[in-house]
């Protein structure tokens, strides 16, 4: 999109159509959205003024202060817009990228920008992340104006949800914010002032067109009829798109690329994919991990990684960074580690969950959303003169070698070549401390430590550059569910039982502090409904998190509760047989919206996917038309996978997972080796009844063809779930 260019803004119709009325009858849907023969200045009080205070997360507190008269996404709102004759102008960010709060303040601090919307419109602003049904609109919004996924995004629409016209708000200097509003403001305000019946009556038309758009395509969905055979080949279609000469990922695209590696880890472990398959995904992973290890992705100064990168390598990071990625990254990281033997996968795994603990775990022993310290990209690049000033010259020549800056920059000129960031350098841990040792000559210990002083001293200076982020208020569903998981995953793989108690404890907070009676919120907040209220993918992540805890603690009450959850899931996510992401109680944007693809993380489809498989394997079924909905596997993930890893992984999980049946009299030694076995694809429960395991201190494993094998002690376990030696045999205090 040319954003210099207002008229992409305005949807095809109307601007051929100009200014011309329709001269259409109104009709109800059409006279509701009337101004009303009043003043243009009348309007509810509540809008005379900026009514975020409070509300949870960190999208809302960036504004809360603004000048501009916020609103939060309600009926209540869009009655102001009704009752004023005034269109909304909703602005949707997500928390996963900050740089909103540069653009919500470069709209406040501009008096004329301020005036002309608080005079003319009701502002609404929307956090797309717990909204989540408007943030998977966006993308679709977007496309329908020829332009990538950009956000925040601005949607003027009308007082019923239906959107007139919208642009991106980009957070780089290619455009103001304040230029691209005002741009806009004069044609759509006007048009709306001069004709408000045609613009409602054209909006209302493109959102039924669009409704049925998205109807259509779930309803045209073309699902594999072999998805055993099929899940197969779109896990060897993604093994096939890495090249080992270019050491490149074809279509992996910036985020980093969990989805790839939690899919190559399973393919590379279980039992029942071919051997070849099991061999080609295992080096693939080796192969992704050392690109990526060494890699600016992993932030050397303070443990954390950054959640995408700019350009086609992995050498330079869009330095944003959330909880929910952190936590998906150690999962998958631990999940590497397993298959590969790479400890720097476990290093870096485990120095991710510190950070996540450090920066987002509240008092209470929930996490944040968000949180640490945000800034431009230059602020977060170094050039060597930075670091002369601030490290001695033992530990400069240390971090220099550690670090692998250079004095003319480190950026490769396929992602600088405009060279922006001139003689600038992204940051690693290219070498490990006994490397930078061996390579100076040096004493290890001496080495270590000068690194030690390097990476405090480097971190108080970037420290000082940066600004801390908004402040997140309250705990997120999505943030604490994801943590869960990764406590489960670690304790899996290390034996350390303090994440597992860790797991259950953080389980147990988020049950309470979400609930709603028996369904979910995404935050621990009274806010409204159409604020709060779990969307779909919060409840896939809950019974993830539920089914993980129960599969590390051998506690099958939570496998009860994740059933519970997907029964509930079933009633609020399921409209004239579609899946659908925002429950009817408080869906405001009329729309048929469903998460199907891996947009901004796993789609809610997949994890709900996951799920199902789980859960029919522990004799906890989904409800059945649910279970069609959601179970199936598309076609086009054989030629997208990396769009669609979680219905994949799903598919191999329900087609070739196995499970373990073991008894009330299993020894010490055998439950832990069956609560530390891989969480997906390889099922565990008690026997259901006396006799179903005719060894009664020992298990059965059912295969994926329903073959039966006995396992007699730990060693058995460990060698038929293919547990890697890479785990270590015992808990570890």
């Amino acid at each position: 999109m040319n954003p210099a260019n207002p008229k992409r803004l305005i949807p095809a119709g109307i601007a051929a159509a100009g200014f011309l009325s329709l001269g259409s009858c109104r009709d109800r849907a059409v006279e509701a959205e009337m101004p009303p023969d009043l003043p243009q200045s009348r309007i509810s009080s509540l809008a005379g003024r900026n009514n975020l205070a409070g509300l949870p997360g960190m999208v809302y507190p960036a504004a809360e202060k603004s000048p501009i008269h916020w609103q939060p996404w309600t009926e209540d709102s869009k009655k102001m817009a009704r009752d004023a004759g005034r269109l909304m102008l909703v602005v949707i960010a997500i928390p996963q990228q900050p740089s909103y709060a540069g653009v919500l303040g470069q709209l406040g601090s501009d008096p004329a920008t301020v005036q002309a919307i608080n005079s003319t419109y009701v502002p609404v602003l929307v956090d797309g992340d717990a909204v989540r049904e408007l943030g998977i609109l966006t993308a679709g919004l977007c496309s329908e104006i020829g332009s990538g996924l950009q956000l925040p995004l601005m949607v003027w629409m009308t007082p019923e949800s239906n959107p007139v016209a919208w642009i991106p708000l980009p957070s780089d200097e290619s455009a103001s914010a304040v230029d691209l509003f005002t741009q806009s403001h004069g044609m759509v305000g006007n048009m709306w002032i001069e004709d408000p019946r045609y613009v409602a009556d054209n909006s209302r038309m493109d959102q039924k067109n669009r409704s049925e758009r998205m109807m259509k395509r779930v309803a045209e969905r073309e699902l594999s009829k072999q998805p055993a055979q099929d899940s197969l080949r779109a896990l060897r279609q993604l093994t096939s798109l890495y090249d080992p000469v270019s050491r490149t990922f074809d279509e992996a695209g910036g985020l980093f690329p969990c989805g790839a590696i939690d899919l190559l880890a399973m393919g590379a472990r279980m039992e029942a994919v071919p051997a070849d398959l099991r061999e080609k995904s295992r080096m693939t992973l080796s192969c992704l991990l050392d690109d990526l290890l060494s890699s600016a992705m992993f932030d050397p100064l303070d443990g954390g990684v950054f959640n995408a990168r700019r350009g086609s390598t992995w050498s330079l990071p869009g330095f944003h960074r959330d909880c929910t990625a952190q936590a998906r990254v150690v999962i998958s990281l631990l999940d590497g580690y397993e298959v590969t033997g790479n400890d720097l996968a476990l290093e870096r795994a485990l120095g991710c969950l510190a950070f996540m603990e450090k920066t987002y775990r509240t008092r209470e022993g929930l996490f944040r959303i968000g949180g640490g310290e945000i800034g431009a990209a230059e602020n977060w690049l170094w050039r060597l003169e930075d670091v002369q000033g601030a490290l001695s010259e033992s530990e400069l020549a240390a971090w220099i070698i550690a670090s692998g800056m250079e004095a003319p920059g480190n950026l490769p000129s396929e992602v600088d070549p405009l060279r922006q960031f001139f003689r600038a350098n992204s940051i690693s841990a290219a070498k490990t401390d006994a490397e930078v040792a061996a390579e100076l000559g040096a004493d290890p210990a001496a080495t270590r430590e000068a690194l030690a002083r390097a990476r405090e001293k480097l971190l108080k200076v970037r420290n000082s550059r940066l600004s801390p982020s908004p402040d997140s208020q309250g705990a997120s569903a999505s943030a604490s569910f994801r943590a869960v998981s990764a406590y489960a995953s670690a304790y899996r793989i290390t034996g350390k039982v303090e994440f597992r108690d860790l797991a259950v404890s953080t389980l147990a907070k988020s049950r309470v502090a979400f609930a709603d009676g028996p369904r979910l919120k995404s935050y621990e907040s009274d806010a409204p409904e159409s604020i709060v209220a779990a969307r779909a993918f919060i409840y896939g992540l809950a019974i993830q998190a539920a089914l993980d805890v129960a599969a590390v603690s051998l506690d099958e009450s939570w496998n009860i509760w994740a059933g519970d959850l997907s029964s509930t899931a079933s009633e609020l996510f399921m409209k004239d047989g579609a899946p659908v992401e925002c429950p009817a109680y408080a869906d405001l944007s009329r729309l048929p919206i469903a998460d199907l693809a891996m947009l901004f993380d796993e789609s809610s489809i997949g994890l709900f996917a996951m799920a199902e498989s789980r859960l029919e394997a522990l004799g906890i079924p989904f409800v059945p038309a649910f279970a069609e909905l959601v179970a199936g596997l598309p076609m086009d993930s054989l030629d997208s996978p990396i769009l669609h890893t979680d219905l994949i992984q799903a598919a191999i999980m329900k087609h070739h997972g196995i499970t373990c049946i073991h008894s009330a009299g299993a020894t010490e030694e055998m439950r832990i080796a069956i609560a530390r076995s891989p969480l997906k694809g390889m099922n565990r429960r008690s026997s259901a009844r006396e006799g179903e395991v005719p060894d009664p201190k020992g298990a059965l494993i059912l295969g994926p063809g329903k073959e039966v094998r006995q396992a007699a002690n730990a060693a058995d376990i460990r060698a038929i779930f293919a547990i890697s030696p890479n785990v270590s045999v015992s808990n570890n205090k």
